[in-house]
């Protein structure tokens, strides 16, 4: 099997996408089937799948306008050696979210306009950390780039100063042993602010909207969780209990004591907002249950005037769990 990681990832595809929450919802979650062939993966149920997301578009073309660099610029990364142009390098590999502390000094290197040196002087000094925080939590790279549009910066210099793009880390929600040339995620969309911006999260917006079906290159690795195992003997019982998007890894086990006849018993307590629209992949579990295969607890929280969570299940049924 080829060692794949965040330097060296493979570059998988979706190969098929579609939203679970039917109309209605107040949340947008969606399966996601990512294409691995060629890639001669191996992977187990609960495993994780490492998403290094492309940044948007439109903000690594703003902020290389602003430096007046040169798109097709060759670079070297500072972290792999790789070479690339600067673009891609923007595009893949810098957390454009995140301002860091050696870049605002690098800036101040080579600011020349008194006020705006001053502003960097006062937030970089010892006794503002907590300032410097609040501006560094409510301000991004485009957003300190418009406030510093610098045209001389040494490029090498200022990618030693960035933060690197971290991979994002998906549960897997199928078995190797069903899917075979494919990995299949469940992911939920989020917004966030950041100063005066709402701003969509990085992974799930690339996955679920940005990244194009069957084009955009995914880059990708799978990433072991070897303390999340099914039980080496497959006629011990299990419980898993998944609110959300944490069913996704059951899915996978479930998958798996399928297809290789498992004779232990099964019970999944699952939760979410409204069984009508945010049951994710309720015809698998739906038909597991009526074959006797899963015992099914549901907790959704905003069907009835009191919400009822996964916790309250356990509770209820606190006498079988302790058995």
């Amino acid at each position: 099997m080829t060692e794949y990681n965040k330097n060296n990832p493979f570059h998988a595809k979706i190969k098929e996408r579609y939203l679970l929450n039917k109309e209605g919802s107040t949340k947008s979650t969606y399966h996601i089937v990512v294409d691995t062939k060629g890639g001669n993966f191996s992977y187990k149920v609960g495993d994780s799948l490492a998403i290094i997301p492309n940044n948007e578009l439109f903000e690594v073309e703003e902020i290389l306008s602003l430096l007046k660099k040169n798109d097709n610029e060759s670079i070297v990364d500072p972290r792999t050696q790789a070479t690339s142009s600067l673009k891609h390098y923007f595009l893949t590999r810098v957390n454009l979210s995140r301002i860091t502390v050696p870049l605002m000094k690098m800036i101040f290197q080579y600011e020349r306009e008194p006020k705006k040196k001053a502003i960097l002087d006062h937030l970089l000094e010892e006794n503002n950390k907590e300032e410097r925080s609040e501006f560094i939590a409510s301000h991004d790279l485009l957003d300190f780039f418009r406030m510093y549009p610098l045209s001389h910066l040494p490029t090498q210099e200022l990618l030693c100063s960035l933060s690197p793009l971290l991979p994002r880390f998906y549960s897997i929600a199928s078995s190797q042993l069903v899917v075979n040339d494919e990995i299949h995620l469940l992911v939920a969309t989020f917004t966030y602010q950041q100063g005066q911006k709402i701003k969509s999260g990085l992974g799930s917006h690339f996955l679920a909207i940005g990244a194009e079906v069957n084009k955009t290159p995914i880059q990708t690795y799978v990433h072991p969780t070897p303390s999340f195992v099914l039980p080496e003997d497959s006629n011990a019982p299990i419980i898993m209990i998944g609110p959300g998007t944490g069913v996704a890894p059951y899915r996978g086990f479930l998958q798996e004591r399928t297809r290789e006849n498992a004779k232990g018993k099964n019970w999944l307590i699952f939760g979410e907002r409204n069984r009508s629209y945010d049951f994710y992949y309720e015809d698998f579990f739906l038909a597991l249950e009526k074959e006797n295969r899963l015992r099914l607890d549901l907790a959704f929280s905003r069907d009835q005037e009191e919400k009822i969570y996964v916790q309250h299940k356990l509770l209820e049924n606190s006498r079988d769990v302790w058995e």
